[in-house]
């Protein structure tokens, strides 16, 4: 099944499909910050996550490697650093520089032997990190359903061409 949007249901709509989205994005940081971390920190850790993995999206992932209970080794990560980082969060260079040196010293990121910027792969198998995308999923669903009932989001039977 493919999930559609209906244009002119999201135009009629686009109020209510407004809030849900600021409700999902609330809910989404909410959860990462429950874990004691402010805003900010929260930005810069998604930031991370996302410039060292997002090309999982695009090019796969082994499956031995699709659980996060499993190692995934640091060089298969893509490059990130304080200016990649900057970029994402919208942080000007020297903020960000120092908040992520705070972090590594807090043991929340790592520096890789070639110096690039990572999550730690001991909490990126805690149970905690399951428990957190778990979480992020149901947000997620509950943000789908309700596009679903608005009929914004049109469900399609068969395969994308």
């Amino acid at each position: 099944m493919q999930l559609l949007v209906d244009n002119e249901a999201a135009d009629a709509n686009s109020r209510l499909t407004a809030i849900r989205a600021a409700v999902l994005l609330t809910r989404s940081l909410e959860v990462w910050r429950r874990g004691r971390m402010d805003s900010e920190t929260v930005v810069i850790i998604l930031a991370v996550i996302a410039i060292t993995s997002e090309k999982f999206t695009r090019s796969g992932l082994d499956s031995e490697y699709r659980a996060l209970d499993v190692y995934l080794p640091l060089e298969r990560l893509q490059a990130c650093n304080v200016a990649s980082i900057a970029a994402a969060t919208g942080l000007n260079r020297e903020t960000a520089r120092r908040r992520v040196e705070a972090l590594i010293r807090e043991g929340a990121l790592i520096r890789t032997g070639s110096g690039d910027i990572a999550l730690p792969p001991e909490r990126v198998q805690e149970r905690s990190a399951l428990d957190l995308v778990r979480r992020q999923l149901d947000a997620v669903v509950r943000f789908t359903n309700d596009c679903l009932r608005d009929r914004v989001l049109i469900a399609r039977s068969g395969h994308t061409p």
